[in-house]
């Protein structure tokens, strides 16, 4: 995406941890710590620090409230994916209405055969211009589906990583 949109400002680094929420926001914070001491990083802060987390579905992370709360503590935003990536990128391409688990989601991006690969890969291209800005009408719609709601592992389907992506793209 930063290539794509030329950003001049903006670093996105897709970090070696995946898998358990809790890893993830612990990679975060030892990198967010860790600013300005590397080389390349000499007399930058970060402003804001994400991380994408899947809730999963049928059963949600058992990290996730830790990870959920250890941001909040370091100030580190996440965008949330219930029940994974997966609907962010079926968000591109079709509405998503009833209750999706994380191999139903990856079933239908399969279906598409047209940008995703079944082993996480997908083809970005399909993923820019008129197909990003569906993306982010069709969470908005699910946003306010799940209002009132609290926690992420009870709303399904459910992301609001349109957030994260309407933050990156205001800084063009």
């Amino acid at each position: 995406m930063r290539r794509r949109q030329r950003f001049s400002n903006v670093s996105i680094e897709v970090g070696p941890d995946h898998g358990e929420p809790s890893k993830l926001v612990k990679a975060a914070r030892k990198r967010m710590g860790a600013a300005g001491g590397r080389r390349r990083d000499q007399g930058t802060e970060y402003d804001e620090v994400w991380c994408v987390v899947d809730v999963e579905a049928p059963r949600a992370h058992d990290s996730l409230d830790e990870a959920m709360s250890l941001a909040r503590e370091c100030g580190i935003h996440v965008a949330y994916a219930n029940p994974c990536f997966e609907l962010w990128l079926l968000l591109h391409q079709q509405d998503i209405g009833g209750y999706l688990s994380t191999d139903g989601a990856m079933d239908k991006m399969k279906k598409l055969k047209c940008c995703y690969t079944g082993s996480k890969d997908f083809n970005a291209a399909h993923f820019f211009g008129d197909p990003q800005r569906e993306a982010i009408k069709r969470a908005e719609r699910l946003h306010g589906r799940h209002k009132g709601t609290a926690h992420p592992r009870d709303r399904n389907p459910w992301t609001d990583i349109h957030l994260l992506v309407r933050r990156l793209l205001d800084q063009e």
